[in-house]
């Protein structure tokens, strides 16, 4: 199963948008096929973190700062801050 090119979550049946099958429903506005900023994902990845995996603010911080400059959305933007 590929992963969103975007927050890297698994694209499962239902979750891949209807616009691009590289990313996810939560990454892609289903009406308007917009991508969310980097900010935007990066906050939705911390909060998915915490409230999925039982992460602390600071761990959930640092999983989406390890794994978000290796998709390929923010990797070929060069986008992600360090």
């Amino acid at each position: 199963m590929q992963p969103c090119e975007c927050c890297g979550m698994p694209l499962e049946e239902g979750m891949t948008s209807r616009f691009d099958n590289r990313y996810c429903i939560f990454c892609q506005n289903q009406e308007t096929g917009k991508l969310k900023t980097m900010e935007e994902v990066r906050e939705g990845s911390i909060e998915a973190a915490i409230r999925l995996l039982g992460k602390t603010r600071e761990e959930a911080e640092a999983m989406a700062d390890h794994i978000m400059p290796q998709l390929p959305c923010w990797k070929k933007k060069n986008a992600f801050r360090s």
